[in-house]
């Protein structure tokens, strides 16, 4: 019997151990394979998300130095037209803007006209400087907007100098207007200052009026001109015949015109209706004056609260697209003081 040989099944023993150790090895190979495959994935998948939530980030932060910007430079703007410091943002459209700077102009109304120039326009023209110095830091997704809401900056100026220069000849207006009731109610079939000074301004206000027949012929001449157009025909009677009725001298001989005695017989009435319709028309074109003073400013002033919600929205929803995450739900803003909210 040999020492050296090995025990009776030891090969075996020996092949089966080999086999196990292999089999072990490939295991753990493949379950290390798996590891890293699965850690693989996962930090892929993270830095997917990571790089999506970086760009999504991006673009809000685009977006708040152009509200921080707006809210600085523009809200100083908005508080020196306004007179009081509101977010124009609260406003839902450009005819609560028109009634904060009518109400403004009432308030102040010998000074306002230069506050405008003096005081607002720098600011504005300080915001366009600070805004359109923002333009590098703005992203392709969100450059549509900026640049439309940058463009109305502009109109908005151009048009507030223009109201500034339009809200000069209001005084002057109304004076008029009460000129000619004030004469007119003195308006009589006697020759006197007022009623020859009315007599002429009649002549001078309504066309062929030599082809009315009565007071019913004036009233729905009135009633019709001033329905339809009362800016525009009420402009050219202050302009042209505004003169006749103003600072009438009533200690003067007066002097009547060659129509007056026909005039005034088929004018005249107890009633004076006519000055009722004088006055409608005289507030319906003051009214539609005021819309037409600031129509320049309020087309760049739509165009700014289009722009601005515009940009605000398409950060958002740039933003939500890129994370994949849900829009936020919007809050309904508050009322400022009166105007209804967004």
């Amino acid at each position: 019997m040999s020492f050296g040989a090995a025990p009776p099944g030891m090969d075996e023993y020996q092949r089966l151990m080999a086999e196990r150790n292999a089999a072990n090895k490939r295991k753990r190979l493949i379950f290390g394979v798996v590891v890293l495959a699965a850690v693989g994935g996962g930090y892929y998948m993270w830095s997917q998300a990571a790089g999506k939530k970086k760009a999504a980030q991006a673009i809000l932060d685009a977006g708040g130095r152009l509200a921080m910007a707006d809210k600085a430079d523009m809200g100083q703007f908005w508080s020196c037209v306004f007179g009081t410091d509101t977010d124009v943002g609260m406003f839902q459209s450009g005819d609560q803007i028109q009634q904060r700077i009518e109400s403004a102009y009432f308030t102040q109304k010998a000074t306002y006209s230069e506050h405008l120039i003096t005081d607002c326009v720098p600011k504005l023209e300080g915001a366009r400087s600070s805004i359109s110095g923002i333009e590098k830091d703005m992203l392709p997704a969100l450059k549509p907007p900026y640049d439309k809401y940058v463009a109305s900056l502009p109109k908005m100026q151009a048009g507030i100098e223009s109201y500034a220069e339009k809200l000069k000849s209001r005084g002057s207006v109304k004076d008029v207007d009460q000129s000619i009731q004030e004469v007119g109610a003195a308006f009589s079939t006697d020759v006197t200052p007022e009623s020859v000074a009315f007599e002429k301004f009649l002549v001078c206000a309504i066309p062929d009026l030599d082809k009315k027949k009565d007071i019913q012929g004036v009233l729905e001449f009135l009633a019709e001109i001033c329905k339809k157009d009362p800016v525009t025909f009420m402009t050219k009677v202050r302009a042209d015949c505004g003169a006749l009725v103003q600072k009438v001298d009533k200690d003067a001989k007066p002097s009547p015109s060659k129509t007056f005695k026909a005039n005034t017989k088929k004018l005249y009435e107890e009633q004076q209706r006519q000055l009722q319709a004088w006055e409608w028309c005289g507030r319906k074109s003051r009214k539609g004056k005021k819309q037409l003073d600031l129509e320049e400013f309020m087309m760049g002033a739509n165009d700014y609260i289009e722009a601005r919600a515009e940009f605000v929205r398409t950060a958002k929803e740039e933003a939500a697209r890129i994370s994949g995450e849900p829009l936020p739900a919007e809050k309904k803003a508050k009322s400022p003081g009166g105007p209804a909210a967004e």
